[in-house]
């Protein structure tokens, strides 16, 4: 416990004040994520299959360029696969089509979803506020609410400890908590019907992505992604709710909002 604790701390204190910052210093951390996480499922890819050390590194530098591509992001992907496809064919005989669209999908994904973390930020710190409050409340209290009531397992062969009271408790206080932020520091005039079923589909994004990113580490049967964060595991297993969450908040931003 008091190893988490001193995590929490240290990843508040790093990332609470880029974050109130912004500009290059928040981008500059978000980069940082971005390439930590993709470093996480790149170790898990050479469990099975040696990553030619060009490959990892190009792997990092691809991700980074859809990070940062700005207005650009969909040439960037382009770009990304281009560059991973042919690179895969050129440098190793052993690294095959397969392995190089796991570590695409991957670079892929991931700059996608931290690009959008970044990109909400540096258009309002209280909308990125907003989705960090649906994920920490979600989750915070969908582990209370187990504790406390849960008997029904959730999905048992991904995530054991994971129960169906404990998520619906987590998505009410997940879904409450952040709509009164919403209404008071974003948009006070807002449709707050639509405000909570947003919110609420979020909320159960968020949980979705946790078991995701759980099932992954089943795959490979591992506890947590990696060490990083004292006492809390690595990057992806923080980051899992909030990746989803920010994907599926562009989306649905794009759409209705």
């Amino acid at each position: 416990m008091k190893k988490r604790i001193l995590g929490a701390i240290l990843l508040i204190a790093i990332c609470v004040p880029l974050t109130i910052l912004g500009g290059w210093y928040y981008s500059a951390l978000i980069g940082l994520i971005a390439v930590l996480g993709l470093w996480e499922l790149n170790s898990l890819y050479k469990r099975e299959k040696k990553l030619h050390i060009v490959l990892e590194i190009l792997s990092y530098l691809c991700l980074l360029m859809i990070v940062f591509s700005f207005d650009y992001v969909l040439y960037a992907i382009a770009l990304t696969a281009v560059i991973f496809i042919v690179a895969s064919m050129i440098t190793t005989k052993e690294f095959n089509y397969k392995n190089a669209c796991q570590v695409l999908v991957s670079i892929i994904f991931l700059g996608v979803a931290f690009y959008i973390i970044k990109d909400i930020r540096l258009e309002s710190i209280h909308n990125l506020v907003y989705i960090i409050l649906i994920t920490v409340l979600t989750d915070t209290f969908a582990y209370i609410g187990g504790s406390l009531f849960g008997t029904h397992k959730l999905i048992e062969r991904v995530s054991p400890n994971k129960t169906i009271e404990g998520s619906i408790i987590g998505s009410v206080i997940g879904t409450i908590g952040p709509v009164i932020y919403y209404l008071f520091m974003i948009d006070p005039g807002c449709n707050v019907v639509v405000c909570v079923l947003v919110t609420l589909a979020l909320s159960i994004v968020g949980q979705v992505g946790d078991l995701v990113f759980s099932s992954i580490k089943r795959e490979f049967d591992i506890k947590d992604y990696s060490n990083i964060i004292i006492g809390h595991g690595g990057i992806l297993d923080r980051f899992d709710s909030l990746i989803f969450v920010s994907i599926m908040y562009f989306i649905i931003k794009a759409i209705i909002l």
